[in-house]
């Protein structure tokens, strides 16, 4: 049974699945789908043509499929689907796509937005990350799993964040992140491997030592990305954990170091 505040605007042609609770002043547009369990605290605005899957939280002001800030947009049908299971804390504001980059924003599963978070047109969240407080994300950025981003973190457009990447507090992120790395700092420089958070995870001691070693390789400033890549293949390419980080490199970074 479906628990809806006598405040709350519900626009003819939204989809409600069962045992959603939608508190005082909010507003669900025609085009919005909402999956079974969710709860909108109070003030939350939910429109465009947006999916939501199950038991999803939404605290007061958040924003959730609002036309994107792009100058190019012109008024398309485009999209925003949302998994289960995360947290949009307060004033958090997701954006809907743009054709140009393919017309949908997606956000998986078990993801914590926390307060005043912006997901920009286009971007595509994986599950389990956290985005802590005031972070953007500008258009078209991809973060794949078990990401977490400090406080007041941007990240600059088409940009991918690798999973288990820890990133500390105002960072400026101006280029694509491997997996497992850590760091910090205005621009973002990498300084580490996140072992705690691989521990958190249950990595095996085996597997961080290879990554260890094979971040160790390819931050060595006496080889070039080839060399470093070829050493890292030739010592660790039949590990699951090292291949994640060497198919990393090879499609979002090319030639490049970080």
């Amino acid at each position: 049974m479906n628990k809806i505040h006598p405040t709350a605007i519900i626009e003819d042609g939204a989809e409600l699945g069962t045992n959603v609770e939608i508190g005082p002043y909010c507003m669900v547009g025609s085009g919005v789908k909402i999956g079974n369990g969710c709860s909108l605290k109070s003030h939350v605005v939910l429109d465009g043509q947006t999916t939501i899957g199950t038991e999803n939280i939404f605290h007061p002001f958040s924003y959730v499929g609002g036309e994107p800030q792009d100058l190019k947009y012109n008024q398309e049908k485009s999209l925003v689907i949302i998994g289960s299971k995360n947290i949009f804390r307060e004033g958090v504001s997701v954006h809907r796509g743009t054709v140009g980059g393919g017309g949908k924003t997606i956000i998986g599963d078990d993801n914590l937005l926390m307060g005043y978070v912006h997901v920009a047109h286009d971007c595509s969240i994986g599950n389990h990350n956290i985005l802590a407080n005031y972070t953007g994300l500008s258009g078209h950025v991809t973060l794949d799993n078990y990401v977490t981003l400090g406080g007041q973190n941007g990240v600059a457009q088409f940009l991918r964040v690798g999973s288990y990447v820890y990133t500390g507090a105002a960072s400026l992120i101006d280029r694509n992140i491997p997996p497992y790395a850590t760091g910090y700092g205005n621009r973002f420089e990498v300084k580490g491997v996140n072992i705690v958070g691989l521990k958190r995870q249950n990595f095996s001691r085996e597997s961080i030592g290879e990554i260890l070693e094979a971040h160790r390789i390819y931050y060595r400033p006496d080889l070039k990305n080839d060399e470093a890549l070829r050493v890292i293949e030739e010592t660790f390419g039949e590990s699951a954990a090292v291949r994640a980080f060497l198919d990393f490199i090879y499609s979002a970074e090319g030639s490049g170091k970080h």
